[in-house]
């Protein structure tokens, strides 16, 4: 038996032993870590999104972030 497989059975042994209301968190533990991965896989197909943006335009959006945002709040408070 393997590593992954001795984990899990004794995660299952412990799981076996608890009480409803535990088994609530640990249900809701696991929730959160699926969506947590779950976004991270979102967050991480648009990895290569920028590959084939015009330099000048990555420039205007990430180094010249905060003063865009600057602006930006100058134009919104006249």
């Amino acid at each position: 038996m393997n590593t992954e497989n001795k984990l899990r059975n004794k995660l299952l042994k412990r799981i076996q032993q608890l009480s409803a209301k535990q088994l609530h968190e640990i249900q809701s533990l696991l929730n959160a870590l699926e969506t947590g991965h779950k976004s991270k896989e979102e967050t991480l197909k648009l990895a290569g999104a920028w590959k084939d943006m015009d330099d000048s335009f990555f420039s205007e959006m990430t180094e010249k972030l905060h003063e865009n945002r600057a602006q930006d709040r100058q134009i919104g408070e006249v």
